[in-house]
């Protein structure tokens, strides 16, 4: 009996250790997201938008807290965003994290938003924790949703390849906007970048 009892206990201690490790793993990442239209997972219709985006998340170094900027190129009626957990391929819960909502659908060419997040805004049925080894697995994704496509137009996922993608973006970034950027060019310079990157 006192064997079984070790074991359990071992078992729970390593499993402890183990969410702690991860958990802690998030502080720092940084990713440069692409969105578009052929990552949405939708069963009941095809999704066709000229409509592109892209964000940036960057995760405090103490992990307790996550910014981001998000941008869009010929997005008509949005009507949300948000981050979800739920791997490459896949639709997850409805949603995790706001990035932003509307009353009224807006089009965009430009800066969609901005902000910061923290455990307090979790809308989900996930813990920070649990959020936190989710994004080290690379199971967290944008979703932009829209008038037409309500179960997503644009999305795309926090992975390695959007660690990589961050790796290789300016040091030096805009005050405003995307970073944030009130100039049309540094959109399309990152998003140049970005092409040139998923291209290899």
């Amino acid at each position: 009996m006192k064997k079984v009892m070790v074991a359990t206990f071992a078992g729970a201690l390593a499993f402890t250790t183990y969410a702690g490790t991860a958990s802690a793993d998030h502080e720092g990442r940084e990713f440069l997201v692409k969105l578009t239209s052929d990552e949405v997972v939708n069963e009941e219709m095809s999704v066709e938008s000229d409509a592109w985006g892209e964000a940036h998340v960057k995760v405090s170094e103490d992990g307790d807290s996550i910014e981001y900027w998000l941008e869009a190129e010929y997005l008509e009626d949005a009507t949300d965003g948000h981050l979800h957990s739920g791997p490459k391929g896949e639709n997850g819960p409805p949603k995790e994290l706001v990035l932003f909502e509307h009353d009224e659908p807006m089009d965009y060419h430009g800066e969609v938003a901005s902000g910061t997040l923290t455990e307090d805004d979790l809308v989900g049925e996930l813990t920070w924790e649990e959020f936190s080894m989710a994004l080290v697995a690379g199971e967290v994704y944008i979703d932009i949703h829209t008038e037409e496509y309500p179960d997503g137009e644009l999305r795309g996922q926090l992975d390695q390849y959007a660690q990589d993608a961050a790796m290789d973006m300016p040091k030096e970034m805009p005050q405003t906007g995307f970073g944030g950027s009130s100039n049309d060019s540094w959109l399309t310079n990152v998003w140049t970048s970005i092409t040139s990157f998923f291209s290899r």
